[in-house]
């Protein structure tokens, strides 16, 4: 057997080739699957914090709602998970803790007293705000009621990733001009 000079020359290359385009090929197919995991963690995390802010609004719309804010603001809600002003979440079904809820002590961000020419005297509640005027207290404008504005703050935390929410929210009570004091005492 006869083999030209040419071909014995080019036996080794093409299997060191073809070893070359066999790792590249294997370093790709490890480098996309490094970067499927990464993508989904980064998703689950991403749905983790969405979970704890879900929570943590949840929370704060139902402090609002009973607002027991006002009159007990250390201690909002009527059941409390861990400690006062606590609440938790199972937000996957299957009956644990999924989130946990804390909600600082509410802030009075301040107190501005309602004139009576802006209220809707057709309201009962409204109403309730005004007084039959005394004689020679024309000049007084102002109700019986005071708007407050305060400040509620929501931390989640998610009670297996540990991801983090923290959430603040400003609301609007009108609270007796004679409980301003009790109820917004900053």
């Amino acid at each position: 057997m006869n083999i030209p000079h040419l071909h014995r020359s080019q036996q080794g290359v093409v299997l060191v080739v073809g070893l070359m385009v066999l790792l590249m090929v294997t370093l790709m197919a490890v480098s996309g699957f490094n970067l499927t995991q990464s993508n989904l963690k980064v998703v689950g995390n991403m749905e983790s914090r969405e979970q704890a802010m879900n929570a943590a609004n949840a929370a704060i719309e139902e402090a609002v709602s009973a607002t027991l804010f006002v009159s007990s603001p250390t201690n909002m809600f009527a059941t409390n998970c861990t400690g006062a002003n606590t609440r938790c979440y199972d937000t996957n079904g299957d009956g644990g803790n999924d989130v946990t809820v804390t909600l600082d002590v509410p802030r009075c961000v301040v107190v501005q007293p309602i004139k009576i020419s802006e209220l809707d005297l057709s309201d009962p509640q409204q109403a309730a705000c005004v007084v039959q005027t005394a004689e020679g207290s024309e000049g007084n404008d102002i109700s019986l009621c005071a708007n407050s504005v305060w400040e509620l703050r929501a931390v989640a935390v998610d009670n297996v990733t540990q991801a983090q929410a923290a959430v603040t929210q400003g609301i609007s009570v009108k609270v007796a001009l004679n409980d301003v004091a009790t109820a917004c005492p900053d």
